[in-house]
């Protein structure tokens, strides 16, 4: 805490952003009084998905940062580099529930070292940047199609 103000920390990948990040920004700055985001780097998105991100890193910190409940971005070039997040006195970690059984008890050791609390806010399941992008591919022959007549159309 830091002059009686409550820090939260969330961080995310956001690629085709979406109502499930902008749900979970949300949630977490309703939880305290300054909210740090941190986004992934292309790399580090590479690295975990094996795929690399739709959107620029930084164009996706562009979008992060016009969010009115989003305070600071951090870059993130990898997941809770502690020495980064000491700085910032977080007093609270904000993930998806999707994340729960992801990195514990890495997730665990974190909090310790950062002395802060971890709370994980529903996954938003009907939606997600992976189903936006099954759904482009179900539908890329329409898309396409679409695409050439507007192309011809001008």
């Amino acid at each position: 805490m830091i002059n009686n103000k409550i820090i939260i920390y969330t961080g995310g990948s956001f690629d085709l952003f979406h109502y499930g990040h902008l749900n979970i920004l949300l949630k977490a700055k309703k939880m305290g009084d300054v909210l740090l985001v941190g986004v992934s780097t292309d790399r580090l998105i590479n690295k975990y998905k094996k795929t690399k991100p739709i959107i620029t890193y930084k164009d996706r910190v562009a979008i992060i940062k016009e969010l009115k409940c989003v305070d600071k971005v951090i870059k993130q070039t990898s997941f809770f580099n502690v020495n980064q997040l000491k700085r910032y006195k977080i007093d609270i970690i904000v993930l998806g529930s999707d994340w729960k059984n992801l990195l514990f008890p890495e997730l665990e050791n974190i909090v310790k070292k950062l002395h802060c609390k971890l709370i994980f806010i529903p996954y938003t399941k009907r939606l997600s940047s992976s189903k936006i992008k099954e759904k482009i591919i179900r539908n890329s022959y329409d898309i396409i199609k679409s695409q050439i007549k507007r192309k011809r159309d001008n």
